[in-house]
């Protein structure tokens, strides 16, 4: 039996652990059948977020980045009494951040710690998740099994002033060597794909006023970890989030900063004087504290390249190629519109179609033709009722952002000359819409789980983009106007 690609990647990108090339990829694709060419295995790894680009045209998966790596974490005082950890945005970011940190599993010399439900202050329990962004940090409580009284929706994404929390026993712990405050779980994670994590004490030096070697190395930890940090800010700037900026952080430098004597994120940002979480658009970042998030640097400094797949359009100009799950998801809105406008899907996917020439846009109309009948084959209207209405809605938002998104690509301009706050915004929203299109795509049990979730987030996405957008198309209409002349 032929598995099918897209779970032969998967699987291969969570459990891979070495170092590899993409000859390596595409060869191991072909031997079970599967090809791509050279420039789709590229785009592959490139778009994917759990797979680091090397020197060398090498590449390195998360799982092998963080598989056996260590880190720590210091559970509180209230955490403590109740004789529980809680797992929360601590393990970031070197487990899957898909995995809900209540389903990750520890374990303590070799036995699995129970999950234990405790009730928690609200306020606390956004403090354990801060670092999924204040923006964010309801939802994943939320998301926690033991709250599935909690409709966000109902609330504007507030939180009760208590909530239910899954957190982890330390009562094996306390049994076999004792556990106060001050001491420090150390964590090493086993089995990435799993979220499986191994832990181990360090208790603290019980004199207050002395430090001892490890506290003082623990000092140097601290000091490193924010300029590491710092160092990130000026080469690779903010982010697609707090997770990611720190993910990359510590897969370049694991060797000095996994080490089974450090300290831990959340601490460093309780004691940093450089660091904090700062507004960027209407998310969080990690930034130089009380500095405002700059949108353009030297780390994107707009280059003219062409990415591999892209359509060019006759002028030269050169636009990136839409995304698999993208595709099938206008095409799939075709089968539950019961429409058969192809040439109105193309118009959505690619805003300036006609600047296409003929030929390609034959063979591309072909494509969406062929693969539209392939999708047909499979297609449940019945089981696709309440996700269709949903992906008709998200691809409506994504079809109006996307124009402005190639508006922009398209004008000869400096992305210096918009206004930044706006861009942002607006590059925040294209980001968002196209997971939400992803997750519609290739996790529907999720969304059936989430869908007035969903349903609020995207009319708070058109709310903002209305918000930001006629200041970027007055932009773009300057930029045009600017670019003709009168010929006397």
């Amino acid at each position: 039996m032929k598995l099918p690609a897209d779970f032969v990647i998967r699987k291969f990108l969570r459990t891979c652990t070495s170092p590899f090339s993409q000859k390596d990829f595409s060869a191991m694709l072909a031997r079970i059948g599967i090809r791509f060419t050279p420039d789709e295995c590229t785009m592959l790894l490139e778009e994917n977020p759990n797979v680091f680009a090397l020197v060398d045209g090498m590449y390195l998966t998360r799982a092998g980045a963080f598989t056996g790596q260590y880190f720590s974490m210091k559970p509180t005082r209230a955490e403590i009494s109740k004789k529980v950890f809680i797992a929360g945005h601590r393990c970031i970011p070197f487990v899957d951040s898909e995995i809900l940190s209540c389903d990750l599993t520890f374990l303590y010399n070799g036995t699995v710690l129970p999950r234990v439900v405790v009730d928690y202050s609200g306020d606390a329990a956004l403090e354990l998740f801060s670092l999924y962004g204040d923006e964010f940090s309801s939802q994943y409580i939320a998301s926690d099994p033991a709250n599935s009284d909690i409709n966000l929706a109902e609330t504007s994404f507030s939180l009760p002033p208590v909530v239910k929390m899954t957190s982890f026993s330390l009562e094996p712990v306390i049994k076999s060597e004792g556990f106060s405050s001050g001491d420090r779980l150390v964590c090493r994670v086993s089995n990435w794909d799993k979220g499986i994590i191994e832990v181990s004490v360090l208790h603290h030096n019980s004199e207050p006023f002395q430090m001892d070697m490890a506290d003082v190395v623990r000092e140097d930890w601290y000091s490193l970890l924010e300029n590491k940090l710092l160092s990130s800010f000026d080469i690779v700037g903010p982010c697609a989030s707090i997770e990611q900026q720190l993910a990359l952080v510590f897969a370049e430098n694991r060797s000095e900063l996994c080490v089974k004597n450090c300290g831990s994120i959340e601490e460093l940002f309780l004691r940093s004087k450089k660091i904090g979480f700062e507004l960027f658009g209407v998310e969080t970042r990690l930034w130089r504290k009380n500095e405002d998030v700059p949108a353009i640097g030297r780390w994107n400094a707009p280059e003219v390249v062409s990415a591999p797949g892209t359509v060019l359009y006759e002028n030269g100009i050169a636009i990136e190629p839409m995304l698999p799950y993208v595709i099938d998801s206008y095409l799939k809105d075709l089968i539950y519109c019961e429409s058969e406008d192809y040439e109105g899907a193309l118009k959505s996917i690619y805003p300036f179609y006609y600047m296409i020439s003929r030929e390609q846009k034959k063979l591309l109309l072909l494509h969406l033709k062929n693969r539209h009948d392939i999708l047909l084959r499979n297609y449940n209207r019945f089981a696709d009722f309440e996700i269709g209405a949903i992906r008709h809605k998200a691809l409506e938002l994504y079809t109006t952002v996307n124009d402005l998104v190639c508006s922009i690509n398209l004008v000869d301009s400096s992305l210096r000359e918009f206004p930044q706050r706006p861009l942002v915004i607006l590059t925040q929203i294209f980001g968002h819409i196209k997971h939400i299109i992803e997750v519609l795509e290739n996790n529907p049990s999720v969304v059936m789980e989430e869908i007035d979730e969903i349903s609020l987030s995207i009319e708070g996405m058109e709310f903002n983009f209305e918000g930001i957008s006629s200041q970027l198309r007055w932009t773009v209409d300057k930029k045009r106007r600017s670019g003709f002349s009168v010929v006397k």
